[in-house]
């Protein structure tokens, strides 16, 4: 009888002690996944430079300068974009450049941190007491700060006949 009742004492504990505890409830509310942190460079991206300049001449007999200008860019994709600007730089005459550029930029947007460098090319007319069209070529380094906002710096050197140049420019932009 012991061989008996010892196991059936021991499966009806066991059994009781499953039922124990507390009710287990659930709960309405669904798991979301956190919300994606915002990207610092977007596709469809319109941008407003206002920018000052420095301009060294290579080729030609004009004096170096400084001077400013202003840009408008905008980003088809994350990575490419178009720009157009305009800037005038003070050397023993009046030097104005308008030029159009492809823009190729590569975002780095890790631990919060917005940074762009890119490279540009791209042609135009430089104009002074002779006009002449020009190309460019160069990059920078954009630092993108909250509230659509950013900080550049970058170089260019223009071919433009016989008056080629250097330009250092740095500047504020203003992201749409």
């Amino acid at each position: 009888m012991n061989k008996i009742l010892l196991p059936l004492v021991a499966g009806i504990t066991l059994a009781a002690s499953a039922n124990a505890g507390q009710p287990v409830v659930t709960s309405d509310k669904s798991y979301k996944n956190p919300a994606p942190a915002a990207e610092c460079f977007r596709a469809h991206e319109l941008q407003l430079d206002l920018f000052g300049l420095h301009g060294w001449t290579t080729q030609g007999n004009h004096d170096d300068g400084f001077g400013g200008g202003l840009g408008v860019n905008y980003f088809l994709t994350k990575h490419l974009g178009v720009g157009v600007d305009g800037s005038i730089r003070d050397a023993d005459a009046e030097i104005w450049n308008a030029s159009a550029s492809l823009i190729l930029r590569f975002p780095i947007e890790n631990g919060g941190r917005c940074l762009a460098p890119y490279i540009l090319g791209g042609g135009g007319v430089q104009t002074n007491s002779t006009t002449a069209g020009s190309f460019h070529a160069g990059g920078g380094l954009e630092y993108r700060l909250p509230a659509g906002f950013g900080l550049f710096a970058e170089g260019r050197y223009f071919w433009a006949g016989a008056n080629d140049q250097v330009q250092a420019r740095a500047g504020f932009r203003i992201v749409f």
